[in-house]
């Protein structure tokens, strides 16, 4: 009997210790904003970095998204994409109406510019590197589609979706 009762005891402790996890939270925004060229080319392309600002709706609620990119020139890319880049370095920060912040760094993704059509789209992914207030110690994946269109020579503004997966330990 005393056997089955440390028995129960223990499985109970491990059944107790594997429910500790984390709290997933899906975040499904859309975003509109505007960049501006910076005077930083890290890789000596002729490419600047540029400086974005956006706002985001949906869940989990409105938010702005502040962040620094920078892309490869633009090569040949194969019809409807005329030209492509890719990306180099992408970091964004989610700023929320209760000062929680979320960070995001890019990893992969893609332009394309249509020369007919002047139409830019793309699609950007990347991993989610932590946070502030209630994002504290964040981690996931993100995705984000992109449609940009010029304004004169230097300012290019956005539209598209974000959709990611935060991870937050209890």
């Amino acid at each position: 009997m005393k056997l089955l009762f440390i028995v129960s005891i223990i499985c109970a402790g491990l059944i107790a210790a594997g429910s500790v996890q984390s709290a997933e939270i899906k975040i499904d925004q859309r975003y509109t904003g505007v960049s501006h060229p910076t005077m930083l080319d890290a890789n000596d392309d002729g490419v600047f970095a540029n400086v974005a600002s956006f706002h985001l709706v949906g869940n989990p609620g409105r938010a702005t998204m502040e962040g620094v990119f920078e892309s490869t020139s633009f090569e040949p890319g194969e019809s409807p994409c005329d030209l492509q880049n890719v990306p180099i370095h992408q970091s964004y920060v989610q700023t929320y109406n209760d000062g929680s912040m979320l960070f995001l760094v890019g990893t992969a993704g893609y332009g394309c510019l249509n020369l007919d059509t002047s139409e830019f789209w793309g699609e950007l992914s990347g991993i989610i590197t932590g946070g502030i207030g209630r994002f504290e110690s964040a981690t996931g994946t993100w995705t984000v589609d992109v449609e940009a269109f010029s304004v004169g020579q230097t300012q290019i503004v956005f539209t598209g979706t974000l959709q990611s997966t935060v991870e937050i330990p209890d």
